[in-house]
């Protein structure tokens, strides 16, 4: 049990080192790991262009992420700031056919107003 304990607990304590960012060599918690040349950087030295990353060509040859959307007044959706893959697009709407919603509603509600017209007439109270 002595043993156990001077082991576990009176052992030197060994100093951990931090990473150091391999462009600004300042010390980093959590650095940032390239995907394009594998160094360690800090947030600020993180992107390919900050560091002179050998892999910059292959960074600057793939699509940048749109920074935010517009949205008309039709339904479009149109990317702002950056690249975007290609829009997809929307089928056109059918004007002439389709689905008669609105003479439907109108034949539901003729039917409700003669039904309760006829309730009406006949005496029916609640």
């Amino acid at each position: 049990m002595v043993v156990r304990h001077c082991i576990i607990i009176c052992s030197p304590v060994k100093a951990r080192t931090m990473a150091h960012c391999d462009k600004c060599k300042s010390e980093v918690l959590l650095p940032f790991t390239c995907q394009y040349c594998g160094g360690k950087y800090c947030a600020g030295c993180r992107l390919p262009p900050n560091h002179e990353c050998a892999g910059l060509a292959r960074w600057n040859a793939k699509p940048r992420p749109a920074a935010g959307m517009s949205y008309s007044k039709g339904g479009g959706i149109t990317p702002t700031g950056g690249t975007a893959p290609v829009t997809r697009k929307r089928a056109e709407k059918r004007t002439e056919e389709g689905f008669p919603y609105l003479k439907i509603m109108i034949a539901a509600a003729v039917i409700i107003l003669l039904g309760l017209a006829w309730l009406a007439l006949s005496g029916y109270r609640m």
